[in-house]
């Protein structure tokens, strides 16, 4: 399982754990220790001082998919608070009623996003999720440890976040830039990564009309693609078709314009 680990310089500076992972395939079982340095006693020497554990935590990953939140474009958090580990929760069905980011999620609540589990998309394999964890700006590999089962890398990005940013998927739509009132188009759609490339994976976008008519409100994007009709009926010279698109929590990442013209 791949494991990025960040140096997030919003983390409390004297908020420094060693944080161990631990990933079993045979199982789907993924576990995270949180240890923090033993107090210092004056009488030891610095070599001696050891880790106490502070809290840990497991996600079995099979249960994970079975919730009703698993889903394209979808964060898990372990986070952590008053040195203890809180229930793990969904991001985006969190920070969706305030339109939030996480980081302003994180700092109402007072919570440290710790661990991260990152799906890019539904059906997405274990070997294809990857976890973040935020560290703070001072971390080493002395802060964090994985089990043979999992590989780690150091981001140079700022947060978790922007990690998710590059590689979680993309929507690009592609519409006519006018439209006859009373008239018909095709609004073109493609799931992409950050380089702006094809991705062949299927996904559900979900569709919000502002202005003109569409027929559904989810397309599944096949290989990447999916068309969308949009019509015009009832409206007039000068108005304009509005089609949000976006992810199941995420609404809105994406959005189609087209200005109704005389025929």
């Amino acid at each position: 399982m791949k494991i990025i680990a960040v140096r997030n310089a919003q983390i409390h500076p004297q908020f420094h754990p060693t944080v161990r992972i631990g990933y079993n395939p045979d199982t789907s079982e993924f576990s995270v220790s949180l240890y923090l340095p033993e107090p210092i006693v004056d009488e030891a020497p610095a070599a001696e001082h050891s880790l106490q554990l502070i809290g840990s935590a497991s996600v079995n990953l099979s249960d994970l998919r079975r919730r009703y939140d698993w889903c394209d474009h979808q964060t898990y958090f372990l986070a952590v608070h008053a040195g203890n580990f809180l229930p793990l929760f969904a991001l985006y069905p969190e920070t969706l009623p305030n339109r939030e980011t996480a980081v302003d999620y994180a700092q109402r609540l007072k919570r440290n996003l710790l661990v991260g589990i990152n799906v890019p998309f539904g059906a997405a394999t274990n070997d294809e999720l990857f976890i973040t964890v935020n560290l703070n700006a001072d971390a080493t590999d002395d802060n964090i440890e994985v089990d043979e089962h999992c590989t780690l890398t150091w981001s140079d990005a700022a947060s978790s976040g922007a990690v998710r940013t590059m590689n979680f998927p993309f929507i690009q739509v592609q519409a006519p830039t006018s439209i006859p009132a009373d008239g018909k188009a095709t609004v073109q759609l493609r799931i992409e990564d950050v380089a702006g490339q094809l991705l062949d994976r299927d996904a559900v976008v979900y569709l919000e009309a502002v202005g003109g008519i569409v027929p559904f409100t989810r397309v599944r994007a096949q290989g990447g693609r999916a068309t969308v009709p949009v019509s015009a009926a009832g409206m007039s010279v000068g108005d304009e078709i509005r089609v949000k698109f976006g992810w199941k929590y995420f609404p809105g990442a994406e959005e189609a314009r087209i200005a109704v013209v005389a025929a």
